[in-house]
């Protein structure tokens, strides 16, 4: 039997992480596409893919410079585009390989900043928004990214996909507003799966 296939995605700082922290600890298996994507990139197929695309301006001792990559995408959402088209395949190729490889389980994760973006959702049985205001997002990611300014927050904020059209698209919505307790809400919305 084929595991169900649950999204989980939220906006920058909403708390995804912590919510695919609390399903590992419940002993649930979780594809972290953001962090594949990454370690994918270090793979010659994108990096090959991405220099074709922008030039050798991007690398820095033959490898991607990822703050340039960055400058690049926040200045220019047709770039972003590109990019996102050169990567989002290459993870979802690796998401089906995952999904094969831990086909033993009756429900498997996978956690995205970009599940609606990236059409990834479609792919997926459930979706689980994990939603913030927007302000303490904002603090959050200052307190977690010191190397981030507001400014450049605000900017990846303004890329995603807005909080009222992901809504729209969920199942299952968490508020993760730090006035109550987060895991009994994750255990209760778990049940509903």
């Amino acid at each position: 039997m084929k595991p169900k296939l649950i999204g989980i995605t939220g906006g920058i700082g909403s708390g995804k992480s912590t919510v695919s922290d609390i399903l590992k600890h419940l002993g649930y298996k979780i594809y972290n596409s953001d962090l594949r994507a990454k370690e994918l990139i270090r793979g010659s197929v994108i990096k090959d893919k991405l220099v074709n695309a922008f030039g050798d301006r991007i690398l820095k001792n033959d490898k991607l410079d990822k703050k340039l990559l960055s400058e690049i995408i926040f200045e220019n959402k047709s770039a972003l585009k590109n990019i996102n088209s050169i990567i989002h395949p290459e993870v979802k190729k690796d998401f089906k390989n995952w999904v094969k490889n831990n086909s033993k389980n009756k429900t498997l994760f996978k956690e995205s900043a970009l599940l609606f973006e990236s059409g990834t959702y479609n792919d997926l049985d459930k979706i689980i928004l994990i939603i913030a205001d927007k302000d303490l997002r904002i603090s959050r990611v200052l307190e977690r990214d010191k190397n981030r300014s507001k400014k450049e927050i605000e900017s990846i904020i303004n890329n995603q996909i807005s909080e009222k059209e992901a809504i729209k698209c969920a199942d299952v919505i968490i508020e993760n507003n730090q006035k109550k307790m987060l895991l009994p809400k994750v255990i209760k919305e778990l049940e509903k799966l």
